[in-house]
Parts: C-alpha cells; sequence; structure tokens
C-alpha cells in the first residue's frame, strides 16, 4: 500500500512540474538516494518511516505556501498537496501500527 501512495505522489509531482523524474523524487522528497523507488520494486519492500515521515513533512511546507499565493492554479496544488498529505500520513500510520501490533502479538508489549 506505501509503495502506492509514493507511486501516485511522485506522478502528480511530476505532473506539477515539482520534480523532473524519480532520482529527483526520491533525493529531494523522500530524503534517499536516487534509487531508492527502484530498490524497493526490484526487492518488493515498503518504503521506510523515514521516506514516509520526509515526504509528508515536504507536502506539507509546500502546501502552506502554494495556499497563501494568489493564484488560482497554485492553490488548487495546495488542495492536491493536502490530500497527499494525508494519503502519505495515513501510510505512515498503518506501517507503525503493523509494527507495534507485530510487538503486541509476540508479547513483547
Amino acid at each position: 500500500m506505501t509503495k502506492l501512495v509514493l507511486e501516485e505522489i511522485k506522478q502528480e509531482l511530476i505532473a506539477a512540474n515539482a520534480v523532473k523524474g524519480e532520482e529527483e523524487f526520491c533525493v529531494g522528497w523522500l530524503g534517499k538516494n536516487a534509487s531508492y523507488m527502484r530498490t524497493l520494486r526490484f526487492q518488493n519492500l515498503q518504503p521506510s518511516a523515514d521516506a514516509l515521515a520526509v515526504c509528508a513533512s515536504k507536502l506539507n511546507y509546500y502546501r502552506a505556501k502554494l495556499e497563501r499565493s494568489s493564484e488560482a492554479r497554485h492553490r488548487a496544488w495546495a488542495e492536491r498537496f493536502a490530500t497527499l498529505h494525508e494519503k502519505c500520513t495515513v501510510a505512515l500510520n498503518e506501517q507503525a501500527e503493523a509494527k507495534w501490533r507485530v510487538a503486541e502479538r509476540m508479547g513483547a508489549a
């Protein structure tokens, strides 16, 4: 699920001309190396909580900046960034809950 969220965010940022491609998205929006998404795909891994948190934070930062713009298209992107921020935050919370629930089931909590 969380991999799909990052794919959606990446595609939206490309559409908004906020990034040129996947490498720029990985470095600038996830705080990871340029091949991060490719590694997730090839190794069938889920993104780290760190990557999701960095992405959510940056989406929220630019949402706030875009909301202050007088241009309607910027405000429209602010709304879209808010939606993407929410999806990223939900994915982060789902991942975190899955982690602590495993510990609970194992009697570690």
